[in-house]
């Protein structure tokens, strides 16, 4: 049996080394160590508030906080494992002058059985400035256009102001905080939520994910208004210049405009009024413009349509020169008033027409018609021509009268008008007797 044992014990010795290779290489075949690379391993910052501390923020830059890794370890192990079970960490304490933080990587889960853990990415880049804080007014802007015959009105928002915190490169470039409400086709008041979005000086977006906002979005009322077309009127006060006259004519530039509003004051609108004595034209001799703003005589609660306009009007009154002409007027137009009891009044005869002078403008001249002017004489003020000694009151005989005349508008009498006026018992009246006086009627102001 030994014999059999020894024999060709080296050829024996070797088949038994080549059986045991034979075997490592056939398990190493069917479970060999082998690498594999994840992507997108995000990397945790660890101690962010060493810098916070400080005053001083971070950004991490070149994406270097978004890495790729490599596993070394046998098939069967790298089956098991996903990069969910790969954890990439840097701590902001271990920084170098460089801005640059190491990156140390390890798998939470057969971490034993690993050969080998390799960021493809070794440091993490950063970038380190100071904090900074900034305040701003939350504007409201609309977009769109409401229906026809309507505008947009105020708005109110819930809350005006944000602050905005980050770094001083970021958030010195912001300028505006906008909320934006569409108001397209509306006919009626808006309440809505709104995004506050943050622009910078170009009127682009700033993104906000590397900044802290403390609002970011906000409850906006807006109101929407009526619009409505009403008339301009203008009314002139004061006197033009000697020997010059308003003409009665003052035009406004525009003569309408549109409004915006609600309530019973808009839906009773139909007038804007400019008073006279905002429109003087004292001393003037020429046509003259006025520079107005019709904002100032909106009632409380409306405003222009147009928010764009400044609500600036042309209001323009137009002054002539006058010019004297002489007129014929009948004698049978004047009438006697307060004659004297017991007597009768007679105009003494003087060709059946008085000549006066009168001044007008040319237009209104050419118009007048001497037919139709009427005149009177107060028979209680006039002056006899002759006194009779002891004798008091009125008695038979000639007497000077001022004649009143009615005039039309714009048309005045140069000088004054006197007339010869016989007073006699009334039992002697006789041809161009008049008892009595016919009023002057009060719409047109005697001259």
């Amino acid at each position: 049996m030994r014999k059999k044992l020894t024999d060709n014990l080296g050829l024996k010795l070797i088949s038994v080394l080549l059986a045991i290779v034979l075997w490592i290489v056939v398990v190493s075949i069917d479970d060999p160590v082998i690498s594999r690379t994840f992507t997108g391993i995000e990397v945790e910052v660890l101690n962010s508030d060493a810098i916070v501390k400080q005053g001083k923020t971070f950004d991490i830059l070149e994406n270097s906080n978004n890495i790729s890794v490599t596993l070394s370890a046998k098939r069967s192990i790298l089956e098991k494992i996903s990069r969910d079970y790969i954890k990439a960490t840097a701590d902001l304490k271990e920084m170098s002058i460089m801005n640059t933080v190491p990156i140390d990587v390890r798998t939470t889960r057969y971490s034993d059985m690993v050969a080998s853990v390799v960021p493809l990415t070794k440091n993490l880049k950063v970038s380190v400035e100071d904090l900074e804080k900034k305040q701003l007014s939350i504007n409201v802007e609309t977009i769109g256009t409401p229906a026809k015959g309507y505008v947009v009105g105020t708005n109110s928002p819930s809350v005006n102001i944000t602050t905005v915190t980050g770094a001083a490169s970021r958030v010195s470039k912001i300028t505006r905080a906008v909320a934006t409400v569409d108001v397209s086709g509306r006919t009626s008041n808006i309440r809505t939520s709104a995004d506050v979005v943050l622009y910078d000086g170009n009127g682009d977006v700033v993104n906000s994910n590397k900044l802290t906002v403390s609002v970011q979005d906000i409850l906006v009322d807006v109101t929407i208004l009526q619009t409505k077309e009403v008339a301009l009127k203008a009314s002139i006060d004061g006197t033009a210049a000697d020997g010059f006259s308003f003409t009665g004519y003052v035009v406004t530039n525009p003569e309408t405009i549109t409004v915006a509003g609600s309530g019973s004051v808009f839906d009773a609108l139909e007038t804007i009024e400019i008073p006279p004595s905002d429109l003087s034209i004292n001393g003037l001799t020429e046509d003259t413009s006025f520079t107005v703003d019709i904002n100032d005589y909106l009632p409380s609660g409306i405003r222009l349509a147009d928010s764009d306009s400044d609500g600036t009007i042309i209001v323009t009154a137009y002054i002539g020169k006058l010019e004297n002409t002489m007129i014929d007027i009948p004698t049978s137009n004047i009438f006697i008033d307060n004659i004297p009891d017991g007597f009768a009044a007679s105009i003494v005869d003087i060709g059946g027409t008085k000549r006066v002078e009168v001044q007008g403008l040319n237009e209104e001249l050419q118009a007048l018609d001497a037919a139709t002017i009427m005149g009177s004489i107060d028979a209680s003020t006039m002056t006899p021509r002759e006194l009779i000694e002891g004798e008091e009151g009125f008695h038979a005989g000639s007497y000077d009268a001022y004649v009143r005349w009615n005039m039309p508008q714009g048309i005045s009498v140069v000088g004054s008008s006197m007339l010869e006026v016989s007073l006699y018992p009334a039992e002697d009246s006789g041809v161009n007797l008049i008892e009595g006086g016919l009023p002057i009627p009060e719409e047109i102001p005697a001259q």
